[in-house]
């Protein structure tokens, strides 16, 4: 019953909210070529980002340039986000005890005897889709100042060739392993490497996150896109670390089996 008060309650904030916003109308209309915004703010950007970051990509210059700060805390809650799911799976059950067992493949209950997957050899297929995505994933980290891509999609990426390499093939030899305390250890180093970007160039004279400032003998634009990539490189750590750390806190308290003879006889 207290469940159901709480939902109702909740959904009644949020309705509240709603037309409190509507009412006193806060935020400009979606499109509105008039708006403050799209009359100064956007329109600054447009005319001096390329500029002002040496960044050809605009939405790059934004996010890691003109709302460093403000990325930055991003990349401090994912980390955070993963240490918390640590701190609320330390007092599960371990794996041994929480076996996950699939009941149906393509609609059909599974007999003894059947593959555990009927296309062509998991481990060729992770073997050679796994290189792949690394590869890409590094070109979208460095490609990101340009064009598309980013340390966010980076990290992403990255973490998904770890997560089917596990997944997919458990006994293999893998590309690469992490154990949860390391994980979590790389994720902090990514957050480390963004704020400590934004830290160093205050010794040297500047401000927070004033890439110009680096202390690195190059052209000053050059500092400025050396800074960005620094950036990119630091979100690109902690997202993968983050999402790796919370990948392993649940491997460890739940066990995928795939050995379909032992579970379907009982074993």
């Amino acid at each position: 019953m207290r469940k159901y008060i709480n939902m109702t309650f909740l959904i009644a904030a949020i309705l509240l909210l709603f037309v409190i916003v509507a009412k006193i109308d806060v935020l400009p209309a979606i499109g509105d070529i008039d708006s403050a915004p799209a009359l100064h703010v956007s329109k600054y950007y447009i005319e001096h980002s390329v500029q002002d970051t040496n960044s050809p990509n605009m939405v790059t210059a934004m996010i890691v340039d003109y709302r460093a700060f403000d990325t930055m805390f991003e990349t401090t809650v994912m980390f955070l986000a993963g240490i918390g799911v640590i701190m609320i799976l330390a007092g599960r059950p371990k794996a041994k005890n929480r076996i996950v067992q699939p009941k149906r493949y393509f609609g059909h209950r599974y007999k003894l005897g059947d593959p555990a997957y009927k296309t062509i050899n998991k481990d060729v297929m992770i073997t050679l889709i796994g290189p792949l995505i690394l590869i890409y994933a590094f070109y979208v980290l460095f490609h990101g100042e340009v064009s598309l891509g980013g340390g966010f999609q980076s990290g992403a990426l990255i973490a998904l060739t770890y997560i089917i390499d596990i997944l997919v093939i458990p006994d293999k030899k893998n590309l690469f392993m992490m154990t949860g305390k390391n994980s979590a250890s790389i994720a902090g180093i990514g957050v480390l490497i963004y704020v400590m970007t934004g830290v160093v160039p205050m010794f040297n004279g500047g401000s927070f996150m004033d890439y110009t400032y680096l202390p690195i003998p190059v052209h000053a634009a050059e500092r400025h896109a050396i800074g960005i990539l620094l950036v990119e490189i630091g979100v690109t750590i902690g997202v993968m670390g983050t999402i790796i750390t919370i990948l392993n806190a649940i491997m460890k308290r739940v066990r995928f089996d795939d050995d379909t003879d032992k579970w379907t006889s009982g074993k």
